[in-house]
């Protein structure tokens, strides 16, 4: 009789466990290079209480991450680092429903090089800096709002021989994080205790008047409309939890 109870007991928690991992999904997704530090902590926290979920993040501009899905990669989630790159993939249908704002990015200049302190955005403009990198702004939000920021200070058509176009923020970051590039443009949330942080670094925030605003999206496409697991990480980065994660990083969020 105990024998018995014993099997049943044990076949019902191996049910329970099959069960478990019966439910179990996983998933990609594409973010934006500047997401790379804090997408992975908001990743690290959803998951906690979902041990046998697995979610993939892969970084890249967020042009780059809108052609990949529009040829057809299988993402279930795209998380941009602005509105325009998911709104064109739900007016082409390729998303079913309209993109969602989760944060607003803020604009750097910054320096790795203790021979190039950055104090003012003026400083841009020591003779002695010869690279200064940029993401490239045909597919990097961050590279456009670089640019509109020099153009509106006059100061494009004074160093533009001297920019290093980055294919993403990443990469840009990464030429100045090397001392590749004396200066550059980055996210304020790629910097600080939370992301790079160096004793030779330098940098300001560029007066976000100067830009038009880096308001960021996140959508689901085709390929994920059926996941439960995205349709919860999506909801959960729209948290006020998350919401908390983006504003340590850096972000302003409503």
């Amino acid at each position: 009789m105990l024998k018995g109870f014993k099997k049943i007991v044990f076949m019902g928690a191996l049910l329970l466990f099959g069960a478990q991992f019966a439910n179990a999904e996983q998933i990609r997704v594409l973010g934006a290079a500047s997401l790379k530090y804090v997408l992975e902590d908001i990743k690290n926290e959803f998951l906690k209480n979902r041990p046998n979920d697995k979610i993939e993040i892969s970084y890249t501009s967020s042009g780059k991450a809108y052609a990949q899905i529009k040829n057809g990669a299988p993402i279930h989630l795209f998380v941009a680092a602005d509105v325009s790159y998911p709104a064109k993939l739900y007016a082409e249908k390729l998303a079913p429903q309209k993109e969602e704002i989760y944060a607003k990015g803020k604009l750097v200049l910054w320096s790795n090089n203790s021979n190039f302190k950055i104090t003012k955005f003026t400083d841009i403009l020591n003779p002695k800096i010869l690279h200064i990198a940029i993401p490239n702004p045909k597919v990097a939000p961050y590279g456009r709002a670089s640019m509109e920021a020099l153009e509106a200070t006059g100061i494009l058509q004074k160093i533009q021989d001297k920019l290093v176009m980055g294919e993403s923020i990443g990469t840009a970051t990464t030429y100045v994080e090397s001392q590749n590039a004396e200066v550059g443009f980055t996210a304020l949330s790629m910097l600080g205790e939370n992301g790079i942080h160096t004793p030779t670094m330098s940098f300001i925030t560029i007066n976000e008047k100067l830009y038009k605003p880096i308001s960021q999206a996140l959508v689901i496409p085709n390929y994920g409309k059926d996941s439960k697991l995205t349709q919860a990480f999506k909801e959960y980065i729209l948290s006020q939890p998350a919401k908390d994660k983006f504003i340590q990083f850096g972000y302003a969020v409503e």
